[in-house]
């Protein structure tokens, strides 16, 4: 090589060359540090989101595992409460139909006393008839009981009148 070409840069010298190498190899060393200190924060990074996303998926499983407790906690109360109306409508069921029976004795009641009533009016009557007849039986009696008298008094005036007479 002439001295021209290396003065003027374009004809490399052993050392520089080496020199060259070496600043290329630093450069490619820094390029490939930098290039995997990327991968390593796009390997942090898709970790870190993958745990995010596992830690979402936690939380989404343990709301979806409460939701489910939560919904069963509300069935069950569901059920209680429906088995209490069920109770309450039967119970009223059972009271309507008692007070449906208790009108009707009622009414029975009601008609059975109407009844005696009538019977008793009409014992009423026959007593009041039976106590008329009594009284006619009692007069008839008073006069048979004042005619004995009467007889009596006449038998006995007759038997102190005449003293002989005795028959």
């Amino acid at each position: 090589m002439d001295k021209d070409t290396e003065d003027d840069g374009l004809a490399p010298s052993g050392r520089h060359e080496d020199q060259v190498l070496a600043e290329a190899r630093e450069a490619l060393l820094d390029a490939r540090e930098a290039l995997l200190g990327e991968r390593e924060q796009a390997a942090d990074w898709r970790e870190k989101a993958a745990d995010e996303r596992e830690t979402v998926a936690d939380e989404r499983h343990v709301a979806s595992e409460q939701r489910d407790a939560s919904v069963r906690r509300l069935r069950s109360t569901l059920k209680q409460r429906a088995e209490e109306l069920t109770q309450l409508i039967a119970a009223a069921d059972a009271r309507d139909r008692a007070a449906e029976l208790r009108d009707r004795a009622a009414e029975a009641r009601d008609a059975a006393a109407a009844l005696r009533n009538e019977e008793h009016r009409r014992l009423e009557a026959v007593d009041q008839g039976q106590a008329a007849v009594d009284r006619v039986w009692a007069g008839g009696d008073r006069d048979s009981a004042a005619a004995d008298r009467a007889d009596l008094r006449d038998i006995e005036r007759d038997a102190t009148e005449d003293p002989t007479a005795q028959k």
